[in-house]
């Protein structure tokens, strides 16, 4: 399995549990958040879809799924 189809795979298992279940992720990100080596999973205020960023040195990202424009701050952890 590549890491591409890997990344793929992770990211339909994370948005299907998110519709289905009731984990809401509330934390959003600040100046202070931190991707770490293996980067986070932020989810889209607008469609409820999951992304992985490995750095967060941006200011508005779009949504690969939506295609909205979103501030980093409006971004939620999960």
């Amino acid at each position: 399995m590549t890491s591409s189809s890997y990344q793929d795979w992770t990211h339909e298992v994370l948005n299907t549990h998110l519709r289905l279940s009731s984990i809401i992720p509330t934390r959003t990100v600040d100046r202070y958040t931190r991707a770490g080596r293996y980067g986070k999973t932020i989810v889209c205020p607008e469609c409820n879809k999951v992304s992985t960023v490995y750095h967060f040195s941006w200011s508005a990202l779009s949504c690969q799924e939506c295609g909205a424009m979103v501030e980093k701050n409006q971004w939620r952890l999960l």
